[in-house]
């Protein structure tokens, strides 16, 4: 879904003045808290200094987190989203499940006109006022939206999955370019906008950044943020065939291990709710959006050229296929690989909006963050048996 909100913008729930004031506090911040960041000295930092600036990255960090949670608050007035279709699914998704109710395979109250639904969805999909669909989207994003949902409000939880991605990206890279990366996550005002209108994709950034970070930091439970990610969202399985990115060097063998250790993790988020109602879970998770109309109003090249949505299967494909040949088997070249092949898949679909293009700019900029510690060429990414070079084969 594309975070429909009934032709109203941000701009017609806050006064004219207070977003110029939003928007004023955001670049003014993020000048401020680069500025106050001391340049290292070209002969490199005493023990003390490199703990005086950690110290003073993780305090600037915590102040930018103060921040952002401070003015997407303010945003995300109560009951600002009863008109935005992807906000009332979850929301009433979650009551439903917490009355013992089924949340796939029902039905939901559609919050358009007719005039937009007619728009947003395909022939038959809305009937009596009720769009014909339960929840769109996985398992694992009813589970994480249930905490938001008890507080009041489930795009709570979409902003806890922003701050800990900005934690797990900076743990990746604690010094000056990293705290770049993370204020651009943290102060872009398209990430206000995609938590005020209850996208997914931080969820999706989230388990994806946690995966990058467990590959460098905690492989025990690497395979386990991988199948999270990949639990995520439909679209991940384009991920499927990049994981042989973590590696190296690149055994068949490592890669289906990793494969099957990871969907284990996404069928046991799945298994639940395909035992309670498997007709439902598949019609709403992947029949529903094959009859999804194409949208005029998608950021896609689709829009101006037709064609590019047969054309675009093939350019993906071709990509995936060249990266796997001529890619090097690093972690920073996993999340890029993955950023341009959603980048490809929905600049040439008959739905792409803002929220997609936010996944992918932050996609790239966690290969930034992660380019400091990737293996160099005699490493390993994925967990090995250090035997000698002619045998060498991994776990």
């Amino acid at each position: 879904m594309g975070g429909n909100i009934n032709a109203r913008g941000l701009g017609d729930r806050l006064p004219s003045e207070n977003i110029y004031f939003l928007l004023a506090l955001v670049f003014v911040t993020l000048t401020l808290s680069v500025a106050g960041i001391a340049r290292l000295p070209e002969g490199g930092l005493t023990e003390a200094a490199s703990r005086f600036s950690s110290r003073k990255y993780w305090t600037i960090l915590g102040v930018l987190i103060l921040i952002h949670c401070t003015i997407v608050l303010l945003l995300d007035k109560p009951k600002s989203a009863d008109n935005i279709d992807t906000y009332t699914f979850q929301r009433d998704a979650c009551g439903n499940l917490l009355k013992g109710l089924d949340p796939y395979g029902g039905t939901q109250a559609d919050p358009f006109d007719a005039s937009h639904s007619a728009l947003f969805f395909g022939p038959g999909m809305v009937v009596n006022g009720r769009v014909q669909v339960g929840l769109q989207y996985p398992p694992l994003t009813l589970v994480w939206v249930l905490p938001g949902y008890l507080l009041g409000d489930v795009r709570y939880s979409y902003i806890l999955a922003i701050v800990i991605s900005a934690l797990l990206l900076f743990s990746i890279s604690p010094n000056a370019p990293g705290l770049w990366v993370v204020s651009l996550l943290l102060l872009s005002p398209l990430t206000f906008a995609v938590e005020n209108r209850c996208w997914t994709e931080p969820l999706v950034l989230m388990t994806l950044t946690a995966t990058v970070y467990a590959a460098t930091k905690k492989r025990w439970w690497f395979p386990i943020g991988l199948g999270f990610f990949l639990a995520t969202k439909q679209y991940n399985v384009l991920a499927l065939p990049l994981i042989g990115y973590f590696v190296h060097p690149f055994r068949w063998k490592a890669y289906w291990k990793l494969a099957a250790q990871s969907l284990a993790v996404v069928l046991a988020t799945v298994l639940p709710f395909l035992l309670w109602n498997a007709y439902g879970l598949w019609h709403d998770l992947v029949l529903f959006h094959f009859s999804q109309p194409f949208r005029q109003d998608a950021i896609s090249f689709a829009v101006l050229f037709p064609a590019m949505e047969k054309i675009g299967p093939l350019l993906l494909m071709a990509f995936i296929a060249w990266s796997l040949r001529a890619g090097r088997r690093n972690l920073s070249n996993f999340p890029a690989a993955y950023g341009i092949a959603v980048l490809l898949f929905f600049a040439t679909s008959k739905q792409a909006f803002a929220n997609y293009y936010f996944l992918v700019a932050h996609c790239l900029l966690l290969s930034v963050a992660a380019l400091p510690v990737s293996p160099n060429s005699g490493m390993l990414t994925y967990r090995a048996k250090t035997v000698p070079r002619k045998t060498r084969v991994l776990s």
